[in-house]
């Protein structure tokens, strides 16, 4: 039986991962080794934060647009 142990993403291999997957451009290799993680809280809560940082950046350039 062969036996390999998964190797736990880092945050820096997270955020990559979300931010891959975002914009639509995330390797099949990577993304099998997102759903083979035994929890997938940690891309929820970076794809949490990365939606909100979008959110309010948008909101941000949208007041400086119109304040001009």
């Amino acid at each position: 039986m062969n036996i390999t142990k998964l190797k736990k993403s880092t945050p820096l291999q997270v955020i990559a991962s979300v931010l891959a997957a975002l914009f639509g451009v995330q390797s099949d290799n990577n993304r099998q080794h997102d759903f083979k993680q035994s929890s997938p809280w940690p891309f929820i809560i970076v794809g949490g934060g990365v939606i909100g940082a979008m959110i309010i950046a948008i909101i941000a350039v949208a007041q400086w647009a119109t304040a001009i």
